[in-house]
């Protein structure tokens, strides 16, 4: 008997986290948001294709967040699949980066309850996302 095979909608994100010293950029949305819920993000951008990757991110940070950051180092890409804002099951493929601040000063984006630079001996203490998880661990900075 042949075993039907599905397959899931696929969505890839650019991931970065902003370092600005020992503190790391997060950023958490108001309660109920999907599909985590009330929980601190590191920052993301769906991929665009036909654009490099990593300069999509650093125009959405410029225009959405109004910082500059430059590139530090480009990390192995991760995935996870998950129920979406949606409510459909899709798979998330995610490259990430690490990005150094440069200057600007942070503002909050629309649908977002709160934007703050994290020192990381506090990372332990938050409600973080798996994707945002695996890199801090990665990086040694959460055990």
């Amino acid at each position: 008997m042949k075993q039907k095979i599905t397959h899931l909608p696929l969505k890839v994100y650019i991931i970065g986290n902003i370092f600005k010293g020992d503190k790391v950029l997060l950023r958490k949305k108001f309660p109920g948001s999907k599909p985590y819920i009330e929980t601190w993000y590191s920052f993301g951008v769906e991929f665009i294709p036909d654009q490099d990757p990593y300069e999509t991110f650093l125009k959405y940070i410029k225009n959405d967040i109004n910082i500059d950051i430059k590139l530090r180092k480009k990390l192995p890409w991760s995935n996870e699949i998950k129920i979406d804002h949606d409510d459909i099951k899709k798979s998330f493929i995610y490259l990430q980066a690490t990005f150094d601040y440069v200057n600007g000063e942070p503002f909050l984006p629309i649908n977002h309850e709160s934007i703050k630079f994290v020192n990381f001996s506090e990372l332990s203490e938050l409600d973080i996302v798996p994707p945002s998880k695996v890199i801090f661990k990665d990086l040694g900075l959460i055990k």
